[in-house]
C-alpha cells in the first residue's frame, strides 16, 4: 500500500509539473489600485521590526469586483524602498553621503511580509496582474529638515539621493533591483516612485529607471524577468507629473515595457512656497480640482506622444490635497502645516468630478480602455490604514479618510463601464 501511495503522490507530482504555465502580457489593460500595509507594526514608530502587510485589502477589492461590471484587475502592491546605510559594523554616518564611500551598502528592499502579501492579491477575484511598488524620497533628509528637523527615531542619512552614487554604482542599485523583484513569479513588474521629479535629482533618476526598466525587459535573460509566466520580460512603470515630463521621455527612458503613471491629484498645492519646499496642505475644492486636472490632461496628450502607454492616478481615498480631513500632529514634526482643515466635501464628490472630466467627450479616446492601446487605465489612490506625510512613520500629520468609503465605490461602479470603448 505504501510503495502504490508514494505512487499515486509521484504521479501528482508530475501532473503538476506538466501543467501548462499561463503567460502574463508585459502590459495589463484594466484598472488599478494602490494597497499598503500597516505603517505601524508595534506601538514604538522606531521599532524595526519586518513588515505586518497581510493582504488587508484583498476582501474589499474581491467584493468590488464581484459586484462590478468593470473589474480592478492590477493591483499596485508596496514592496519595498531604496536604502543608503553603511556596512554592518561600520560606524560611520557619512559612508554614502557624495561621493558614496565603499562601505556604503545601497540596496532596494523588498520585505518578506510584503512578498507574501502580493500573492495573496495575485489570488484575489478579478485580479489579473500584480505590481510592485518602490518608493523613497530622493531628498528625504531635507524634508525632515523642513518638518522641525524632526527625526525622532535618530535614524540619520539613509534616505535614496542617487545623486551620491556614480553611474556604476546606480547600475549597481538597478541590477540588485530587478533580481530581487523578478524572484516573485506573481509579479508582473515594479513601479518606481522615487519623488521629487525635479531638476537637481533628475539626472541619475533618468539612469536608474532606465536601467531598472532595460533589466527587466531582460533581454539576454541575466536577471530572471524572463520565464515562462513572463516570456517579453516585465514592466517598469514611473510615478510622476505629466507637466515635467520632456516629450522624448518615452522614448529615451522608459524603453519598450515601460508606461507612465500620471498624477491626477495634488497638483498646483495651494500656499505652497518654492524657496522652503513647504506648504500648509490647504484642500482643494471641486472647481480647483478640476481646473488642475483639465490643465493637466493636455500635458498627458503631450507627454505620451503617439506610442507611450500610461495610467492616470487619481483619489478615492484622501490625497494631501483632497481630502475630507486634515489632522495634524502637535508640536514638532507638522513644520508649516499645523492648521487643521475640514474640506466640507467627501470622497465621492471628488470621484464623481474626476469620472466626469475623464468622460468628457472632449478628449476623444484618450481615457477609453481597450486592448492595444495607451491607456492602462486608472490607477486608484488608494487603500491604506493610514495616509500620513512626511512618508516617514514617526511623523502623524493624517490625511482622511485613509480607505476609500462605500460610497466612492459606488460610484466607480457607476462610471468605470463609460470608460470602455463605444462599439
Amino acid at each position: 500500500m505504501a510503495s502504490r501511495a508514494l505512487l499515486c503522490v509521484a504521479a501528482l507530482v508530475a501532473a503538476a509539473a506538466s501543467a501548462p504555465v499561463t503567460s502574463h502580457p508585459v502590459f495589463n489593460y484594466g484598472h488599478a489600485a494602490y494597497v499598503y500595509g500597516p505603517l505601524h507594526c508595534t506601538g514604538n514608530p522606531c521599532d524595526v521590526v519586518p513588515s505586518c502587510n497581510e493582504a488587508h485589502w484583498a476582501p474589499a477589492i474581491a467584493a468590488f469586483n464581484k459586484a462590478s461590471p468593470v473589474p480592478i484587475s492590477t493591483i499596485l502592491s508596496y514592496g519595498g524602498d531604496p536604502e543608503f546605510w553603511a556596512d554592518a559594523g561600520v560606524q560611520d554616518p557619512t559612508a554614502c553621503w557624495a561621493p558614496a564611500k565603499s562601505t556604503c551598502n545601497f540596496t532596494t528592499d523588498f520585505d518578506p511580509n510584503n512578498q507574501k502579501a502580493a500573492g495573496h492579491y495575485a489570488a484575489t477575484e478579478g485580479v489579473k496582474s500584480v505590481i510592485a511598488l518602490i518608493d523613497g524620497r530622493l531628498d528625504g533628509w531635507q524634508q525632515i529638515l523642513r518638518y522641525n528637523g524632526y527625526d525622532a527615531c535618530n535614524y540619520g542619512d539613509f534616505y535614496p539621493n542617487l545623486n551620491n552614487l556614480t553611474d556604476a554604482q546606480v547600475d549597481q542599485l538597478a541590477s540588485q533591483t530587478a533580481k530581487l523583484y523578478c524572484k516573485d513569479n506573481n509579479l508582473d513588474g515594479v513601479q518606481i516612485d522615487l519623488e521629487p521629479y525635479i531638476p537637481l535629482y533628475k539626472n541619475k533618476l533618468e539612469h536608474f529607471i532606465n536601467a531598472v526598466a532595460t533589466n527587466m525587459v531582460d533581454e539576454d535573460s541575466k536577471f530572471g524577468c524572463r520565464n515562462a509566466m513572463h516570456p517579453d520580460g516585465r514592466s517598469t512603470s514611473f510615478f510622476t507629473f505629466a507637466h515635467n515630463i520632456r516629450d522624448d521621455f518615452y522614448e529615451t527612458v522608459m524603453g519598450k515595457n515601460g508606461y507612465f503613471v500620471f498624477s491626477g491629484y495634488d497638483l498646483n498645492p495651494k500656499g505652497y512656497d518654492p524657496k522652503t519646499g513647504t506648504e500648509p496642505f490647504k484642500p482643494n475644492n471641486l472647481t480647483e480640482f478640476k481646473n488642475n486636472l483639465m490643465k493637466e490632461i493636455p500635458e498627458i496628450s503631450r507627454a505620451i506622444g503617439k506610442t507611450g502607454k500610461f495610467s492616470i492616478a487619481l483619489p478615492i481615498g484622501a490625497s494631501c490635497h483632497e481630502y475630507e480631513q486634515y489632522s495634524p500632529m502637535h508640536g514638532d514634526g507638522c513644520g508649516a502645516a499645523c492648521q487643521p482643515y475640514d474640506s466640507g466635501l467627501t470622497m465621492a464628490q471628488y470621484v464623481n468630478l474626476w469620472m466626469d472630466v475623464l468622460n468628457d467627450p472632449q478628449w476623444g479616446e484618450l481615457f477609453k480602455l481597450k486592448e492595444g492601446g495607451q491607456f492602462l487605465g486608472v490607477s486608484l489612490w488608494s487603500w491604506s490604514y493610514d495616509m500620513t506625510y512626511p512618508p516617514m512613520r514617526w511623523f502623524n500629520n493624517r490625511f482622511l479618510p485613509a480607505a476609500p468609503p462605500a460610497d466612492t465605490l459606488d460610484v466607480l461602479m457607476k462610471g468605470f463601464p463609460k470608460m470602455q470603448p463605444t462599439a
